[in-house]
């Protein structure tokens, strides 16, 4: 038991690193975007130059918005970090089937769906890259992503009946 502690304490520790990761790249690609905004000439400027051939309002409108996507896709990381911090700290407290749990995983269950969702806006964007000579791996819409949208629903319903038959459980005690 002690070591499954110490394993679900590092857990924390490095979805905690997440967390702050994931806000400060979020902030980061924000800045990024706004900045392309008063330096769009120098931002063209070195595109055209690297890559003469190409469209460069395309190219640039493709940064900016992946930029966006990368600063939406924080929030459903931000839902999956925080809820699972909660729900190890419940497993660590010796409450994991309690109701805020289920309620936690459905969120990741959704959070998990946006994620995939975003995939859909990505596959519009990356044909903005073409010609430049550079590979765009953004898109990774796979099944597995899909299944582990399921994985999170169901298990969702598995804490929420857990966390019902704890609660009977206590009131026949």
């Amino acid at each position: 038991m002690a070591r499954r502690d110490r394993i679900l304490r590092f857990t924390v520790v490095v979805l905690r690193v997440l967390l702050v990761l994931n806000i400060a790249f979020a902030t980061a690609f924000l800045i990024a975007a706004l900045a392309s905004v008063p330096l769009h000439d120098v931002l063209t400027a070195r595109i055209a130059a690297k890559y003469p051939a190409i469209d460069v309002a395309q190219v640039v409108t493709g940064i900016r918005a992946l930029l966006l996507l990368g600063v939406a896709a924080s929030v459903p990381a931000h839902v999956i970090f925080s809820r699972l911090i909660a729900v190890i700290g419940t497993v660590l407290a010796g409450e994991t089937f309690a109701s805020p749990n289920a309620r936690r995983v459905r969120q990741i269950g959704w959070a998990l769906l946006a994620i995939q969702l975003l995939d859909v806006p990505l596959l519009l964007i990356t044909p903005n890259f073409t010609g430049m000579g550079v590979r765009v791996d953004g898109s990774s819409i796979s099944i597995g992503g899909w299944l582990s949208v399921l994985v999170a629903f169901v298990l969702a319903r598995v804490f929420a009946e857990g966390a019902a038959l704890r609660e009977d459980l206590e009131g026949t005690v």
